[in-house]
């Protein structure tokens, strides 16, 4: 739906996205995550038409983008960070404002919109007396106000209360089931409650784009995930010498018995391993064909945290400069 090739955006000697591409298929949410300054927002502003870019192209269905393009726009809403409100004017009116600038009927789009976002009962009030989780709100029914295909918004529960960001969740995750949403934060548990898919950028580039579950495994582009093997029929310092001469094994750790659900198992000898991965190294075929020879009850990989696989593709040390390697996992 949306494609980004090989965009960069200069603000004089400073390089906000150096050669930046990623694409964004229609529906469900797209988690566009990066720490403070890594050009989430400049890439937002050049998705929504209000900046250009210095070089590289973005598409929509296909058809080039650009900021004069009425249509293209009438096709994205867009909520920044900290919108600015008219906070003397009544959230209805100030929605039938902006219907009226679409060229639309605010007697048939305000009362839909407000139903959307359940504002109905604060409606008829000043904006400035409105919690900050009610004008959030009165955002979302302003970027929904043209009935836009695509949404995008920028860190839309910042500065809300533990209560409010559920309820702007669960309006984010309503909108979803009609329109595709796109939205910026650094905020893992948001990541986790909200997104299908992920494109982490950092300084400028892109350093993972796919499916939230290859990315909680790593991302393709990490090491240090372990894959956890459970067997029997062989002697622990056998077992682990045996994994550690594993090309790519950087470490192996045995639990101890009866932990780690090997209780399930029915042979009482079962034994559990956690090996872990040298960085860009996949374990799983070479530890199958190392237990051929055992009774082997499981191998899978495990899930790292959000934060650690996050802190692993934008960490000074980690950051790689494949950009935007889509993975899948079989």
């Amino acid at each position: 739906m949306i494609r980004f090739e090989t965009v960069e955006k200069d603000y004089g000697d400073v390089k906000a996205l150096r050669g930046v591409s990623f694409e964004v298929p229609p529906g469900g949410i797209v988690g566009l995550l990066g720490p403070n300054g890594a050009g989430k927002t400049t890439a937002l502003r050049i998705m929504t038409g209000f900046l250009e870019p210095s070089a590289g192209r973005v598409f929509l269905e296909g058809e080039p983008f650009t900021p004069d393009s009425v249509e293209a726009r009438r096709r994205i809403g867009y909520l920044p960070e900290s919108a600015p409100l008219y906070g003397d004017m009544f959230a209805w009116d100030y929605l039938a404002y902006e219907a009226r600038l679409h060229g639309l009927d605010p007697a048939e789009r305000v009362p839909r919109v407000i139903r959307q976002v359940g504002l109905a009962s604060h409606a008829h009030k000043p904006i400035r007396e409105l919690s900050k989780g009610y004008r959030q709100r009165v955002g979302l029914a302003h970027a929904l106000v043209h009935d836009p295909e695509i949404l995008v918004l920028d860190e839309p529960t910042s500065g809300l209360d533990p209560n409010q960001i559920l309820e702007v969740r669960a309006l984010i995750r309503r909108i979803a089931e009609t329109k595709t949403v796109i939205l910026s934060t650094h905020i893992m548990q948001e990541v986790a409650a909200l997104c299908s898919r992920v494109v982490v950028i950092h300084q400028g580039q892109v350093r993972f784009q796919g499916l939230l579950e290859d990315f909680s495994l790593g991302g393709g582009v990490t090491g240090g995930v372990p894959v956890r093997i459970v067997l029997a029929g062989i002697e622990p310092g056998v077992l682990k010498k045996r994994l550690e001469a594993i090309p790519g094994v950087e470490r192996v750790e045995l639990c101890e018995p009866g932990r780690d659900g090997a209780g399930v198992y029915p042979d009482p000898a079962v034994l559990v391993a956690r090996v872990f991965p040298r960085p860009g190294e996949e374990l799983r075929p070479e530890l199958a064909r190392e237990a051929l020879s055992c009774e082997l009850y499981e191998l899978v990989q495990e899930r790292s945290s959000l934060e650690d696989v996050f802190h692993a593709l934008t960490a000074e040390e980690g950051a790689r400069e494949d950009q935007g390697r889509e993975v899948h996992h079989g």
